[in-house]
């Protein structure tokens, strides 16, 4: 069988959750004797002409076709707001790929960058399609369904003037940005509409309004002529069903992993408490873990940070200042995905203190893998997996307070380490979590038939 994946981001420049999963099961699919390649886009730094915006190289013999993106008019477009959605020179460029390899299938597991226009693509050449939402990017545009002020966002109005609002600020300089979280809904509402008149929404920004009013209703059609949408947590499920997917689509398929090789993990009756967080970016909340750690002076622990450092240059040095002169705080940077096993072998505990609502992620499982207790937040994707007080602790999001009260009393009572480990739950392996793939490709594939 041929399979293409897609991914907004790949190895070896990106590895976090959604690029490992596409790469494990790339690599799994392959090893079964499926042909595979992956299309992926990539954030161009520089403003280069169309003809060098792809390209293709070769990972772990995985062919791979790439889309140099940048938030700039190319190809035909120029709606910078429209492209992020419908972007049709990555499409000229996606229907040369289909016609080259002629996959049976297109499994798309991230569209941010690349833009939903596949997905026509697919449909008009009647390529069967599949999708794993790995965030809420079909939603969002964001992709995390939270607020400039960090609040939980329900997802966008009837006319979309809640995204334009908060992506204005988002781009706007300190006071300007201020004053547009503090204008009245009315206003902003009223704003919006005057954009959308027929004599406004060819001018100036009024293109840009009108084009992110039309993402929703644009996406929400392009996701119901995808075959199969295979929806790793409830929490997604919901979501995606409340903002226009159709039922009959979906289909519950959690996330499968290649277990971890750990190192064998020393047991640590004494010493300091271990944590440790993965993943860097703010939505991630290490701020929290670093602030909770800093109210317990007199606990002797360890706080380790991993994550790339370039990739939120100003958020790192905001953390560096926040932990300021506690040498308990350590910030280890990245690592490769296949030492994984390593890093939690050092750890006593795994925090994830996230401040968005999360899918499902992958160093949960990695960690439920190595029988590693977990500390989350208490938001809809970390729920799923944590059952508090049975095989991890769940705190309120953000509440600093409550995240050092349960650490400081893992490291008076080491013993709760060892009932959480016991208790941890065993992933799916990306070997079972294939066999589920498999099996829809062939359904998918069966119908496709008999349509001809």
């Amino acid at each position: 069988m041929k399979i293409l994946l897609l991914a907004h981001l790949f190895l070896p420049d990106y590895f976090s959750g959604t690029e490992i999963l596409t790469l494990h099961t790339a690599q799994e699919l392959k090893s079964r004797g499926h042909d595979v390649q992956v299309f992926t886009g990539f954030p161009a730094a520089a403003d280069i002409p169309d003809k060098q915006r792809f390209d293709s190289y070769e990972f772990d013999g995985i062919s791979v076709s790439r889309f140099k993106h940048a938030h700039r008019p190319m190809g035909a477009q120029n709606n910078v707001a429209e492209q992020e959605y419908n972007n049709q020179l990555a499409a000229e460029h996606f229907t040369a790929l289909l016609d080259r390899f002629q996959p049976d299938v297109v499994h798309f597991f991230h569209l941010m960058r690349i833009s939903a226009s596949v997905i026509d693509v697919c449909v008009q050449r009647g390529i069967p399609t599949v999708l794993t939402p790995t965030d809420f990017w079909f939603v969002c545009p964001t992709a995390q369904l939270r607020l400039e002020d960090g609040s939980m966002c329900a997802g966008p109005d009837s006319i979309g003037a809640n995204c334009v609002r908060h992506l204005a600020a988002l781009k706007a300089p300190g006071r300007t940005a201020d004053l547009l979280s503090r204008l009245p809904e009315a206003i902003v509402h009223g704003a919006v509409r005057v954009a959308l008149l027929p004599a406004f929404r060819q001018l100036g920004p009024s293109r840009l309004v009108a084009a992110l009013s039309r993402r929703e209703k644009f996406l929400t059609e392009r996701l119901n002529r995808i075959k199969r949408v295979l929806v790793p947590t409830r929490v997604m499920q919901q979501t995606l069903l409340q903002h226009g997917l159709e039922a009959v689509r979906t289909q519950y398929c959690s996330y499968g992993i290649r277990l971890p090789a750990l190192a064998a993990r020393a047991p640590r009756n004494g010493g300091p408490l271990v944590l440790g967080v993965i993943g860097i970016g703010e939505h991630k909340g290490p701020h929290v873990l670093i602030q909770a750690v800093r109210k317990l002076a007199q606990v002797d622990l360890v706080a380790r940070i991993y994550g790339r450092h370039s990739d939120f240059p100003n958020y790192v040095d905001k953390l560096k200042t926040m932990a300021g002169d506690d040498h308990r705080i350590e910030f280890c940077g990245s690592f490769a995905n296949e030492h994984i096993g390593n890093v939690l072998s050092e750890l006593d505990v795994l925090v994830v203190p996230s401040i968005w609502f999360e899918n499902a992620p992958l160093v949960i499982y990695s960690a439920q893998a190595a029988r590693l207790p977990v500390i989350g937040s208490n938001v809809a994707g970390v729920a799923e997996l944590i059952t508090h007080d049975d095989n991890g602790y769940l705190f309120p999001p953000g509440n600093v307070d409550r995240l050092a009260e349960i650490i400081s009393r893992l490291a008076q009572d080491r013993g709760q380490l060892t009932r959480l480990s016991e208790r941890a739950r065993m992933p799916k392996t990306i070997a079972s979590y294939t066999d589920e793939l498999l099996a829809v490709y062939g359904e998918l594939g069966a119908a496709r038939s008999q349509e001809q």
